[in-house]
C-alpha cells in the first residue's frame, strides 16, 4: 500500500532533483534534459486541476460550530458593597 502511496510523488521529486542537476552542471543536452524533467511537476498539477472533480464554489460551507465562552448567556450576579 505504502510503495502505491508513494510511488507517483517519488517520480515527480527524483524527475525534480535531476532537472536542478542537470540545469546546474552543464549545458546543452542538460538543459533540454533540465527542461522536461522540471515540466514534469507543473505537468502534474496541471492534470490534477484539470481532472479535479466539481469546482470549489459548487461545495456547500459547513457551518462552523461555536467555539469560546458565551458571555451573554452567563447570569449577572451583584457583588454586595462592604
Amino acid at each position: 500500500m505504502i510503495r502505491s502511496t508513494f510511488a507517483i510523488p517519488t517520480l515527480i521529486a527524483l524527475a525534480t532533483v535531476f532537472g536542478l542537476v542537470a540545469a546546474l552542471t552543464g549545458g546543452g543536452w542538460r538543459d533540454a534534459a533540465a527542461w522536461i524533467a522540471l515540466a514534469i511537476p507543473v505537468a502534474a498539477v496541471g492534470w490534477a486541476m484539470a481532472t479535479a472533480g466539481g469546482s470549489s464554489r459548487s461545495v456547500r460551507p459547513v457551518a462552523r460550530p461555536r467555539v469560546g465562552l458565551s458571555f451573554s448567556a452567563m447570569p449577572l450576579t451583584q457583588v454586595p458593597a462592604e
